[in-house]
Formats: structure tokens, sequence, C-alpha cells
């Protein structure tokens, strides 16, 4: 019968896997094709250009975020939108729909380009 090993070198079998030349490279080369689909969507609608996407290396994995380094959660209202505010008249204004670069860079919500 076969024997499954669950380490490898004192470390857990997903991690090592994870951290294979291979996987990393496949990693890496996926975050920046998402890296590179997110920006081409985020600049179809750039106003003032605050707003840019990153892409950053962790222990294992790879991180494509949208940043806006202003603070006031303008990238989460890029991403995801805002309600609006009623002015003195009775108007909604500073509603804005979200423009789901990430989720849709990713191909998580609609198409990517």
């Amino acid at each position: 019968m076969a024997e499954v090993y669950r380490r490898v070198k004192s470390m857990e079998l997903e991690r090592a896997i994870a951290l294979h030349r291979s996987s990393q490279n496949a990693i890496k080369g996926h975050a920046v094709s998402i890296g590179n689909k997110a920006d081409a969507i985020l600049s179809r609608h750039r106003h003032d250009g605050h707003a840019f996407i990153e892409t950053e290396s962790g222990d294992v994995d790879q991180y494509v975020t949208l940043n806006d380094e202003r603070g006031l959660k303008a990238a989460m209202s890029i991403e995801f939108g805002r309600k609006g505010r009623e002015n003195d008249d009775g108007k909604t204004v500073g509603e804005m729909e979200g423009l789901a670069v990430l989720r849709r860079a990713a191909g998580i919500y609609g198409e990517a380009p």
C-alpha cells in the first residue's frame, strides 16, 4: 500500500507545493495578468490619476490591489461604488456606481477586457 507523507523537510506538503518554483512562477504570472487587466480597466475611467494598480509578493501568495493613497476610502468607492446623499433641494448627489476593477480583471464580476 502507498504511504502519503504529510510533511516535506518539516514543512507541510501544501506549503512545499505552493513554494515550489513552478507554482510560484504560475502564481506570479496569474497576478501580473490580473494586474495588467485591472490597469487597463482603471485607465479607461481615470479622471485625475490618483488611483493605481499594485502587484505585491507575500510569503507564498501574490496580491493585486487597487491603491489610492489619498485615503477617504476612495479605492473602495472606485471598486464598489457609493451611495449618494440628499442635498437641501431633495436631490441625490455624490452617488457613484462601482467600476469593479479588480473583480472584472480577475473574472469574478462581468467580463475582463
